[in-house]
């Protein structure tokens, strides 16, 4: 279980971008404690699905906005600035948020975020 656990936290935020109705069946997954053979597929074939998805630029921004909070007491101003910026163009065909988030990931060496799959 708590290897699963610690693979869901490398994925939560590459599910919560693409789809708030996946990110939510597979947290339900976590809670509790309750885990099975049955519960680990399951997980496995959401996150295989949710790869599937096409752009949801809601779901994007949302899950943009709860990574941001890694950085909204360290960023400068500027930072800031520049963060709702590259949001406030976020679209299906344009996303400079992603690459900016990453940026200030690297910056400030948050492990957490470096570590999971939002920035593949």
């Amino acid at each position: 279980m708590e290897e699963l656990q610690k693979e869901w936290a490398r994925w939560k935020y590459f599910v919560m971008a693409r789809s708030q109705e996946d990110y939510l069946l597979i947290r339900q997954l976590f809670s509790g404690n309750r885990w099975s053979e049955e519960k680990a597929q399951l997980f496995y074939q959401q996150i295989e699905h949710v790869k599937t998805l096409p752009v949801n630029v809601k779901a994007q921004r949302n899950a943009y906005e709860h990574v941001w909070g890694y950085f909204k007491k360290i960023a400068s101003k500027e930072e800031r600035a520049e963060f709702f910026r590259c949001l406030d163009t976020l679209s299906e065909s344009k996303d400079s948020a992603l690459p900016y988030l990453k940026k200030l990931a690297e910056k400030y060496q948050i492990a957490y975020l470096l570590d999971s799959h939002l920035f593949d």
